[in-house]
């Protein structure tokens, strides 16, 4: 087949086209649903009260441990989206002397969009920075220079660990960048870029020096299509938030610590749903992305010095959570082995309803310890509002949603 001396930067071009191709079709559902729109008011809410926080605030605020939650995370996480199949490791595998333009498309894609969101985090600390800097600040766009190069080198490392047939030097690898970075960024703002870039340009030889004995493939195929396919399942659990995605993947992960509750359930018919979904929740993403929510919500509260907006995270981590948990209804859809068993449909609504309650109430009372924290006594009824309220979106309006789907499925 000699045309497998194809040109693999036109391959690159044609899968880019058809992915974004797919992606924007599922974003206009997105759209319709005015999720940009809820999106646009959380960012002017979040800022008026950014902006009133910052008025406030004192200048010996310890600012720095902010920057590096929101900066060290986006640095050092560099995934790159190559767009391989499983198939490739077959019939790419012969031409892979050829397929540097198609890794450079996948590389410059990742980093121009993960330089947008580098962009982006800097101009949201930039406000704290200065405020708590004053005249003492570095220059915004030597700061973002060394950012962007510290992205770059990350990214850079990455692609190199995805060669890596050790797996135990690629996670050295990576527990480095994420040391690294930290004290690089950590000295970018406590003294200057200058002395950063000298200690970045140190840490970079050192990587190369021992990393340079470390065996490697020309191209990681196997690693790349994993990590492709954990990228593709993240963006398809995202899109399922608007719309039934037919071909999205499960990730199981068996968390022995927290399944376990499902041995409470009575071994009754009427528990069958609630045995069902409650061990799907608790082995699927959708159980971590609720708790890195909880975690997120509850640190946002211990930070903010205005009850006005710890209310507000309080509420909006709660409503963003309750929307996570929704497209559990859609978990078994598929699944015929429920269509085996005399099992009633109407319970569905009800097993789904509560799983989700108690889910939130969980987050509630996560959330509530830092807001209890250090309050005024009148904040002791936020708690009984947030619990009168998910428990009447649950136990009325999503029991009605799923009652009136399952209907529909019937």
């Amino acid at each position: 087949m000699k045309s497998m001396d194809l040109n693999t930067r036109a391959l690159w071009q044609q899968r880019f086209e058809r992915y974004m191709k797919e992606s924007m079709g599922y974003l206009q559902y997105a759209a319709r649903s005015n999720f940009f729109g809820f999106l646009l008011f959380l960012v002017i809410l979040s800022s008026y009260y950014y902006a009133k926080i910052l008025q406030r605030l004192p200048t010996d605020y310890p600012y720095l441990w902010i920057v590096l939650l929101l900066l060290v995370p986006l640095l050092s996480s560099s995934p790159i989206r190559t767009l391989t199949r499983s198939a490739d490791r077959m019939f790419l595998l012969r031409i892979e002397h050829q397929m540097g333009p198609y890794i450079r498309g996948g590389f410059m894609y990742s980093l121009a969009l993960q330089a947008f969101w580098t962009f982006l985090a800097w101009v949201v600390l930039w406000p704290l920075y200065h405020h708590c800097l004053g005249r003492e600040e570095q220059h915004f766009l030597w700061m973002l220079a060394l950012l962007l190069l510290m992205k770059l080198a990350n990214l850079s490392a990455s692609w190199q660990e995805s060669r890596f047939t050790n797996e135990r030097a690629r996670i050295a690898s990576v527990s480095f960048r994420w040391i690294a970075t930290t004290a690089l960024v950590s000295l970018q703002f406590l003294t200057s870029v200058f002395w950063a870039s000298g200690a970045a340009l140190v840490l970079i030889l050192a990587w190369l020096t021992a990393t340079h004995y470390v065996s490697k493939y020309l191209i990681g195929w196997d690693y790349l299509i994993a990590k492709e396919r954990q990228q593709q399942a993240r963006l398809y659990a995202f899109f399922n938030w608007f719309v039934d995605v037919p071909h999205l993947g499960t990730r199981i992960t068996r968390r022995g610590w927290i399944s376990g509750v499902t041995t409470f359930i009575p071994f009754k018919q009427e528990a069958a749903y609630l045995y069902i979904y409650m061990k799907t929740l608790l082995r699927t993403e959708l159980f971590g992305i609720v708790m890195r929510i909880s975690l997120l919500g509850a640190l946002a509260i211990a930070v903010s010095s205005s009850e006005t907006a710890r209310i507000l995270i309080f509420f909006i981590a709660l409503i963003i959570s309750m929307v996570q948990l929704t497209p559990l209804e859609r978990s078994h859809r598929y699944t015929f082995w429920l269509e085996m068993y005399p099992l009633d449909r109407q319970l569905k609504a009800g097993s789904l309803a509560f799983i989700i309650w108690s889910v939130l109430f969980l987050e509630l009372c996560i959330l509530s310890v830092p807001l209890l924290i250090r309050s005024s006594p009148i904040l002791f009824t936020v708690p009984l509002i947030g619990l009168a309220f998910i428990s009447l979106s649950c136990g009325i309006l999503l029991r009605r949603k799923f009652a009136k789907n399952a209907l529909l499925e019937t």
